[in-house]
Parts: structure tokens; sequence; C-alpha cells
């Protein structure tokens, strides 16, 4: 793998690679890491995933990386609309919908891979990938039940105001449902652009470190041999902080992609049906 951290590196620098739902409260952070750091053959629990995947190319490793990713935010996210749907109510149609939007964007987001290779990364991450569901598929729940309790408080003081129709129905309507889950991923994908951003301020900062490193080496002469060995110990630590930023750039800007898409095939495909369903009435 040594040999093929350049070309990772090249890869993540200019886009593509893997990430999810990181928004929703830290989420993949963890899981991410380790794939990362284990690709690139650092030390710690992701050193096994890299043991695993020697021998497939970067671009096989950075892919598998990216559907695995994908993967996670799918089944946690139609998860989340099942337990919606089965336990607070939701209609079958808004949970249908839901979830076809969901395996929409997870399908326009899917890379070309060496199956072998998606097959050895999903099992080496097996277990680490079901404690990432159950988390993500929590975070989402509480976002969307936090707004509707919200939404239902706001619709219960009005009624009381004398404000709207006085009426407050205890079953909430398919447009409360599709405001939570709409404002929900809105605040996943909101949490992801600040969190993009951050990180592009993140690898700025150590390319300007790195700057003016090589200016200052220059003024050391070969002849200073403390001095040549300090300049190239601090040109390795930067090097690999500036691979560390890189890496977690590029996950949150395909999670935001990822996100992104959703957000988009819900709104449309959720429309579409409460559109169908305002037809038949």
């Amino acid at each position: 793998m040594g040999a093929a951290v350049g070309v990772v590196a090249s890869v993540v620098v200019g886009g593509g690679g893997a990430g999810l739902l990181g928004g929703l409260g830290g989420g993949m952070g963890g899981l991410l890491g380790n794939l990362i750091g284990g690709i690139l053959g650092n030390s710690g629990i992701g050193a096994g995933i890299g043991k695993a995947m020697e021998g497939f190319s970067p671009t096989n490793i950075l892919n598998a990386t990216s559907n695995l990713i994908g993967n996670i935010f799918g089944n946690s996210g139609k998860d989340a609309m099942n337990t919606l749907h089965q336990q607070d109510g939701m209609p079958k149609f808004i949970r249908d919908a839901v979830n076809k939007a969901i395996d929409e964007a997870v399908k326009n987001c899917h890379k070309p891979v060496d199956p072998q290779a998606q097959q050895t990364l999903d099992s080496a991450t097996k277990d680490d990938s079901l404690k990432e569901i159950k988390q993500l598929t929590d975070q989402l729940l509480d976002k969307i039940r936090e707004t509707l309790n919200k939404n239902t408080n706001e619709a219960t003081q009005e009624a009381c105001e004398g404000k709207g129709d006085g009426k407050v129905k205890g079953k909430k309507s398919a447009q409360s449902w599709f405001a939570a889950i709409a404002e929900a991923m809105g605040k996943v994908y909101g949490a992801k652009t600040q969190e993009v951003v951050k990180l592009s301020a993140q690898v700025s900062n150590v390319a300007d470190e790195q700057s003016k490193l090589a200016e200052k080496s220059k003024s050391v002469s070969s002849d200073d041999k403390e001095g040549t060995k300090a300049v190239e110990a601090d040109k390795q630590k930067l090097a690999a902080e500036m691979t560390k930023a890189q890496t977690e750039l590029q996950g949150a800007a395909q999670e935001m992609k990822l996100i992104s898409e959703t957000v988009s095939t819900l709104l449309k495909s959720i429309g579409e049906a409460l559109s169908g369903m305002a037809r038949k009435q």
C-alpha cells in the first residue's frame, strides 16, 4: 500500500470518495476515520481494514468506501422511516416515497468498483457498519420527532389563541410528515456544509505552513545536519496533517453530495405522492 498512498491522496484532493451523514451529530467520523486510516496504512483499528484491502487499486478502494457509506446511509434512513411507520403512525405512502427517494439517491452516488473489492471491504467493516446504521437511525428519528412535536405544539398554541382553524388533529397530516423529514434533512445538509467550509480552511492552513517551511528550508545549510533533520521532521508532520485534513474534507464533501441528492429526490418523490393523493380526493 505504501506506493499507493500518493495516488490515493491525489484522488482525495480531486474529488470522489466517501462519507455519510456526519452532520447528524458526528456520525460517521469514527468509521470513516478508520477506513481512510486503514487505506493509507496508518496504525490503529483501521490498520486491519488496510491489510484486508491490500492488492486492490486506490480507485477501487475509494469507490468501494463511497459505496459502503452510501449503503449505510440508505439503510439507516430506511430503518428510520420503517420505525416511524410502525411506531409513530407515518402513512405507508409517505414511508414508501421516502424509501424510494433514498434508494434513488444511493443509486445515483454508486461508483463502479471491482465486486471483490466491495465484498472485502463490506466484510471487514460489517460490525462497525451495523453500529453506525443504528446510531444514525436513532439520530434521524430524534430530529424528525423533535420537529413533529415542535410543529404540533405550535399548532396547539395557535388554536388556543384563536388562530388558524381552531382544530388540532391527533393524527399528523401528510404535510406534517413531509415538513418534518425535509427539515431534518435540511439540518443535516446545513451542518455538513459548515463542516466542509471548516475542513477547507484546515487544508488551506496546512498548505500555508508547508509553504513557510519550504522557504525556511532554503536557509538551512546542507552541512547543518541538525537543522536538516528538524526540517525533514516538520515536513513529515505537515504531510501527515495534510493527508488527514484532505481525507476528512473529501469525506465531508461526499456526504454533502449524497445528502443534497437525497433531499432533492425526497422532495420530488413525496411531492408527487402528495399531489397524487390530492387528485384522488
